[in-house]
């Protein structure tokens, strides 16, 4: 107590010498640049109220270990601030009483220059004892501390950049600048940075307080599925991103499953693009589970993946069971026609998806059938991509009859395929025969067509205002390996024919003939008067069809022909007539059930279409 007391009585009324003052200038009591405690501010106040003889007095205590300044002169050291040592010390002071050496009165100088020593001891005692309650009070250096240690705790940045540059240099990697400068956009656009998982997490991070950014495209990056699933994990409860493209990014199975958990939960992307990401079947339950609980997503982007037809028998339930998807894509997977089958049966029960992309897929014969009644099913399909789908001629009449029966797709894009002209052909066919279709655009790619292909293209462009995109116009060259000769036709116009024709509405026989067109009376006729009696009698043959009955007729190639010859020539023509009739009966069947088929736009119709290409169509010459 004797250290207290000693300095408040003497050393309180020293003046200190600073440099350049004299030493009569009082010792400043400035108050400390710090917050001080309640029962701090008691003690400095209380230095402040005493009496104005006293107004000299220290408004501080000396740590114990502070050497005692002089009485009769003051210490040139500093005055040491209170500190909790000091502050201790003194309720150490105030439980043990009075010392041994000194007497614990604290004095008090009054304005007559009496000491109470009473009244300043219970000063001290209340004083220690209002420091011992607030013993827990947090002063400014505490603050500053723990926000040196958590810095993330008072950051109140709310453009995530304090958060990006912590986690870049907490990751120990490079921030991205151009990140930095447009973190605050609506269309956050970065194309082939070299994120990686690393790089992808750092961006994460401020995205979770991100409120501008609405449409992120991060395609070629890199990610893989760790810095897909750190990016998923951020949207979940993001509500402004509306749009997500991370294609050529390499997730995988992982990242797929991470997206589509993220899709469970998020409720406002609509876009989303996974292209070229390797993703394989092993992720085709976790698109179904999404796409089964997601009413929110509009457009999916699945080109360019690994999916087979293991993965395509999963989409094909999916497709069914969702009603909210407007456009797919699953080009440049690895579908076979069984997985194409999938599809386009999954595709039959859809009634929301509009556009559809196919492309670079196997479907084959087999899917071609499907393709088919999925067109004839499906009726909200405008747009279809069946390019490079190793399609072959004999599956363009299964588009063909699919387009006839469809009245909502409007723009189709078959090219590149193996349908050849005659099925270019029959698929337009089939647009013309179907009056309330709403088709404007055909794609045959680089199909080389015949002039009755591009006759039928120009008439669609007149009637219906379509656009018809193909190839050259090659040579209308028939090919008589596969010909087929109408063999009425082939009667009717045949000389022999019209011969017996006249000889039977003349009422003449084959003998009168021969007696009427001889004229040199050997009963054989050379081609001279073969010539002259038909042309005599007025049948209508040209001199080619004369010649053509006389290389006929003629059976021994003597240049005449004899009354023998004529009669074999009418046997032969009258065989011939039964044939021709025949196969008058038979197309007339043929023809009825065509118009059948025709209306109904079925398949075969097609099939048959393309099998009379080649045929020969009968000309006047036989």
């Amino acid at each position: 107590m004797n250290i207290l007391t000693d300095y408040l009585e003497n050393g309180i009324n020293h003046k200190r010498k600073m440099p350049g003052e004299s030493a009569q200038s009082p010792l400043p009591t400035v108050t400390p640049p710090r917050l001080l405690s309640p029962a701090k501010s008691r003690l400095q106040s209380r230095g402040n109220s005493l009496p104005e003889d006293a107004g000299n007095r220290s408004p501080f205590v000396p740590t114990p270990d502070a050497p005692r300044p002089p009485t009769d002169e003051f210490s040139e050291r500093d005055p040491v601030f209170l500190t909790d040592i000091s502050l201790r010390e003194i309720d150490t002071i105030n439980e043990t009483g009075e010392d041994t050496d000194q007497p614990d009165a604290r004095k008090h100088r009054s304005e007559d220059g009496e000491e109470d020593d009473e009244e300043v001891g219970s000063q001290i005692e209340s004083d220690t004892e209002s420091v011992e309650i607030d013993a827990d009070y947090d002063t400014d250096l505490e603050m500053e501390t723990d926000k040196w240690l958590n810095p993330e705790l008072y950051d109140h940045d709310t453009t995530g950049v304090n958060r990006y540059l912590r986690m870049c240099q907490k990751l120990e990697i490079q921030p991205i600048t151009y990140f930095l400068k447009h973190m605050q956009d609506k269309e956050l656009v970065m194309k082939y940075h070299g994120l990686g998982p690393l790089g992808m997490k750092a961006m994460a991070d401020p995205l979770e307080v991100n409120t501008s950014i609405e449409k992120m495209d991060l395609e070629g990056n890199y990610m893989l599925g760790i810095g897909a699933k750190y990016l998923a994990n951020v949207l979940k409860d993001n509500v402004y991103v509306t749009e997500l493209t991370l294609s050529e990014n390499k997730i995988g199975n992982m990242g797929a499953k991470a997206v589509c958990d993220l899709l469970m939960e998020n409720k406002t992307i609509t876009y989303l693009d996974l292209r070229g990401n390797n993703i394989e079947d092993a992720a085709a339950d976790d698109f179904y589970n999404m796409l089964s609980s997601n009413v929110d997503l509009r457009t999916l982007i699945l080109r360019h993946n690994c999916f087979e037809d293991e993965g395509a028998r999963t989409l094909k339930d999916a497709l069914a069971d969702n009603d909210t998807l407007t456009t797919l894509d699953l080009s440049w997977n690895h579908f076979q026609w069984r997985g194409c089958c999938q599809i386009a049966e999954g595709m039959a029960e859809n009634t929301a998806i509009k556009y559809l992309n196919l492309c670079m897929n196997g479907f084959g014969y087999k899917g071609s059938e499907a393709l088919e009644e999925m067109l004839k099913e499906n009726h909200t399909l405008l747009e279809l991509d069946i390019s490079f789908c190793q399609i072959p001629l004999s599956g363009a009449p299964h588009i063909a009859s699919g387009i006839q029966n469809n009245d909502t797709l409007q723009k189709l894009n078959i090219g590149y395929n193996q349908i050849q002209d005659e099925g270019g052909y029959v698929i337009l066919l089939g647009e013309e025969r179907n009056e309330n279709g709403p088709m404007k655009y055909i794609d045959f790619g680089n199909l080389t067509v015949k002039p009755k292909f591009e006759t039928l293209a120009v008439s669609l462009k007149e009637n219906r205002n379509m656009t018809i995109r193909y190839g050259g116009v090659m040579l209308d060259v028939t090919s008589f390996k596969s010909a087929k000769q109408d063999l009425w036709a082939a009667h009717v116009n045949d000389p022999m024919t019209k011969l017996t024709e006249w000889l039977d509405k003349a009422g003449y026989r084959l003998v009168d003939l021969l007696l009427t067109f001889d004229r040199d009376g050997s009963l054989n006729l050379d081609l001279e008067e073969l010539k002259a009696g038909i042309h005599g009698a007025g049948i209508d043959m040209t001199d080619l069809e004369i010649e053509l009955l006389m290389m006929k007729l003629d059976d021994d190639n003597s240049g005449t022909i004899d009354m023998k010859e004529l009669m074999h020539g009418n046997e032969l023509n009258i065989l011939e007539a039964r044939e021709a009739q025949r196969f008058m009966e038979d197309k007339k069947k043929d023809d009825a059930e065509r118009r059948k088929l025709s209306k109904a736009g079925d398949a075969k119709d097609f099939h048959k279409l393309i099998k009379e290409a080649d045929t020969v169509r009968p000309i006047a010459m036989v």
